[in-house]
């Protein structure tokens, strides 16, 4: 077998433990791992102010939107370049 093949079996592998471990949980051990995640991800961000200001950044600047002829559309990545 070559490498890229033992790579693709070892995801699906991987996937596939996954899939078993998440399908065997209650909907609260689901939630319990995301705010757990969530709670580790957002302290980490707070040990870094220029971390958390380049976060808050690129959560508002996906978020942005304009008007155009009535209605409301996401900034394109054209229109983003040109308003840094």
């Amino acid at each position: 077998m070559s490498d890229a093949e033992d790579i693709r079996q070892a995801l699906e592998r991987r996937s596939r433990y996954r899939r078993r471990i998440h399908a065997e949980r209650t909907v609260e051990e689901r939630f319990a791992c995301f705010v757990a995640l969530q709670r580790a991800s957002f302290r980490a961000l707070l040990t870094s102010p220029e971390g958390y200001r380049r976060f808050l950044q690129r959560n508002y600047s996906s978020r942005r939107v304009e008007v155009i002829d009535g209605k409301w559309r996401p900034v394109s990545a054209a229109r983003c370049a040109q308003q840094t």
